[in-house]
């Protein structure tokens, strides 16, 4: 199924409006479209880029590194100022996103971290201002959960592939290979938009994306 999100002409209209990045991040993107590794794709990045910037958050939480494109992108956003914590369950996935950084001069700032996020996110020290979860789908709302108790009223959450190509708002029955992604980003989304400690927005941009607000 292609992404029935938006029409193809929007999407291509929307990419060309877009201002060209950092030419090691342009690396970093084709990079992982190669590979066939899952990365926010433009628009998302973009979106994630001024969220930093409006948000100016000194302390960012990332689940789901992949190579290192989006956390790259959020300090680039906060002005090369925020300390991001970014976990990678693969290890070979975490050894690239690492070696980016460090080539990127941002080790000092960004702290790669290699396992199982629901293990390592108990380790962690809050309160984080932001968090960006681009993970398994079914894993959303438990690592949402486990994040919520790491920030302070305020903070931003914001969730990738919320609408995972479309299939998450289509009526009827998911095919069985999405079944349980389906249902559990259905279940996600209803969450975050009806529980009264949140304010959620949900956006047709990239693959869909979930930016919830910590009430005060």
């Amino acid at each position: 199924m292609d992404n029935q999100i938006t029409y193809s002409y929007i999407d291509t209209f929307l990419h060309e409006l877009l201002p060209p990045e950092d030419g090691f991040l342009r690396e970093l993107e084709d990079f992982a479209r190669r590979e066939g590794i899952p990365a926010a794709v433009r628009p998302t990045a973009r979106l994630l880029f001024l969220l930093a910037a409006l948000k100016a958050p000194t302390r960012i939480l990332e689940i789901g590194t992949a190579v290192g494109y989006s956390a790259l992108t959020m300090y680039l956003g906060t002005k090369r100022r925020a300390q991001i914590v970014t976990i990678e369950k693969d290890e070979e996935r975490f050894l690239v996103a690492r070696n980016n950084f460090r080539a990127f001069g941002a080790l000092a700032h960004i702290k790669p971290l290699c396992g199982d996020a629901e293990e390592l996110i108990k380790s962690l020290s809050g309160p984080f201002d932001m968090v960006f979860i681009d993970a398994a789908k079914s894993a959303s709302r438990r690592y949402f959960d486990m994040a919520l108790s790491l920030t302070a009223p305020g903070a931003l959450i914001v969730t990738d592939n919320v609408l995972y190509g479309g299939r998450t708002a289509q009526e009827g029955e998911p095919a069985h290979k999405h079944r349980t992604g389906v249902r559990a980003m259905q279940e996600y989304l209803d969450y975050l938009c009806g529980d009264p400690r949140f304010y959620t927005a949900v956006l047709p941009v990239g693959d869909g994306v979930a930016l919830t607000m910590v009430k005060s």
